[in-house]
Order: structure tokens, then C-alpha cells, then sequence
């Protein structure tokens, strides 16, 4: 394999979140080189604000890449979301999807744009009514994503966050229902452990739509610190031929330099070995 590595980058957020760079985005990129990573996952809080240009040059200076953009700020910080019940909202939420997917084409992101929180939660009643606005706001990003040679990812997460997409079989019957194009699965192997009974097999279900992968242990700390078992995970991203950034998305424990350089070394050993 010989997949690139990519760890998380934000400016700021809670102590236990699982993203590892915090702080200034310019020195991020500096940081990530020195932990040995190719190319960093930017959690833009504004990407209005986003230091675009120094952030490009820090980029070329060190030989390191972005893999992708996540959109989870918009509804954590602002709480906008795509299917809000409320059309200002919802708009307010599209239009800074694609300055997201702007700053991404900008930034020559290799992966994709993050859909994960920002989708919302489907309602107990009139359920078709939600799937059918989703398919219709992923519709609309993933072809605006294609103009700017970008893709949509988006992210299978466990029950306790939401109750859209908790496997990735329910995404791929979503999408093949819907015939959506340029819109990608994004899976994470800490969501994976709880919502899938083999997790190969989900991989292998997602097959070529598989875009994006996220990497924490079950305890969400950093891939090797807890029971998962990568070995066949592993093993199948190279049968369906994933050639994406594996993204290390675990909480900083017992430091974030700790956390980095571990899960380097861990995953290293499998891509080092050539599965």
C-alpha cells in the first residue's frame, strides 16, 4: 500500500476532541512534516478567514499535501445544517459548504470535502421527505464539487451521534437509490468497531465508493492502543484498491506528539510491509 498519511488540524477546539494539531493552521504544516506525516486534514472554523496564502506557501516549503476539508465547524460552531427545517438555515448552510469546497479546490485537496455532522438528523416522521432533501443538497454539492475537480465524502458515524448512515451498507443503498454522483463514503474505524459486525466486509460493501478513511482505536485514542484488529481492515482497503490518505483522527492522548508519532509508527508497519 502505499497510501498517504494525513493527521487532523484545527485552530482550536475542546481538550477531548479527536483531532491532534491545534493552533496556528501555518504551523501546523511545519509540525505535521516534523511528525513525519504527508498531508494534513484542515477542521476549517471560517473559511472566509482562511490563511490561504501562507498557508499554500508552508505547503510547497515542506512537500506536504491536504487531503481534505471537513465541514463540522459549520454545525458545531454555527449550527447550520444542510436539511434544516428552517430554509435560511439551510441555505446559510449550503453557501458555506461551497466556500468549503472553494478553499478545498484552492488548496488542491487530494481527497475530498467532509460531510459529516452538518447533514442533520432524520426526523421520527416524514422520513422520505428527509432522504429526498439530503439527496437533492448532495446532488447540487457533489456536482458543484466536480466543477472544482473535488469530491463530497460522506461520513458513516455510530448511533450515539446519529441516526443517518451508521453503516456503510445503509450508504450504499442510499446512493444507489438515488443514483448520486461524485459523492463518496468516508469511513472511520472508531465508528466502524461499534456499528459493524465485520469490518472488512463493510469496506469491501463501499468497494470503489469508498473515498476517505478516518483512523482511532476502539477507546478512540491512537490506532494501536486499544483491540482493534487492523490487520484485515488493511487487507481489504488494498483488495478494493483505496488509494486515499489513511487520516489519523484520535484524541491527543496521553499527548498529541505521543498520539502522532504512535499512530505513525503502527500504521507505518502495515503500509512499510506492502500488504
Amino acid at each position: 500500500m502505499k497510501n498517504k498519511l494525513a493527521i487532523t488540524a484545527i485552530e482550536n477546539a475542546p481538550a477531548g476532541s479527536p483531532l491532534l494539531l491545534r493552533g496556528d493552521l501555518v504551523q501546523a504544516i511545519h509540525e505535521a512534516t516534523a511528525l513525519g506525516y504527508d498531508a494534513v486534514e484542515i477542521h476549517v472554523v471560517d473559511a472566509a478567514t482562511f490563511p490561504l496564502a501562507d498557508f499554500l506557501a508552508a505547503c510547497r516549503q515542506e512537500g506536504i499535501t491536504v487531503s481534505a476539508i471537513v465541514t463540522g465547524q459549520i454545525f458545531t460552531r454555527r449550527k447550520l445544517c444542510i436539511t434544516s427545517a428552517d430554509e435560511v438555515n439551510r441555505d446559510a448552510a449550503m453557501r458555506e459548504v461551497y466556500s468549503y469546497i472553494d478553499l478545498a479546490a484552492a488548496l488542491n485537496a487530494t481527497d475530498g470535502i467532509v460531510i459529516g455532522w452538518i447533514k442533520g438528523n432524520c426526523p421520527g416522521s416524514n422520513q422520505k421527505a428527509y432522504y429526498d432533501l439530503l439527496a437533492e443538497q448532495l446532488r447540487l454539492l457533489g456536482t458543484y464539487a466536480a466543477s472544482k475537480k473535488q469530491r463530497i465524502l460522506v461520513e458513516v458515524i455510530n448511533r450515539y451521534e446519529t441516526n443517518v448512515f451508521n453503516t456503510a451498507s445503509e450508504l450504499v443503498t442510499f446512493l444507489d437509490e438515488y443514483r448520486l454522483e461524485n459523492v463518496f463514503i468516508h469511513m472511520d474505524t472508531f465508528h466502524m468497531n461499534i456499528e459493524e459486525a465485520d469490518m472488512a466486509k463493510a469496506l469491501r460493501t463501499a468497494g470503489r465508493r469508498l473515498g476517505y478513511m478516518h483512523f482511532a482505536d476502539s477507546n478512540r485514542e491512537y490506532p494501536g492502543a486499544g483491540h482493534i484488529d487492523y490487520v484485515p481492515i488493511m487487507l481489504a482497503l488494498k483488495e478494493i484498491g483505496y488509494s486515499g490518505a489513511l487520516s489519523v483522527e484520535c484524541i491527543p492522548a496521553p499527548d498529541y506528539k505521543t498520539a502522532a508519532y504512535s499512530a505513525k509508527k503502527y500504521l507505518d508497519s502495515f503500509l512499510n510491509d506492502q500488504l
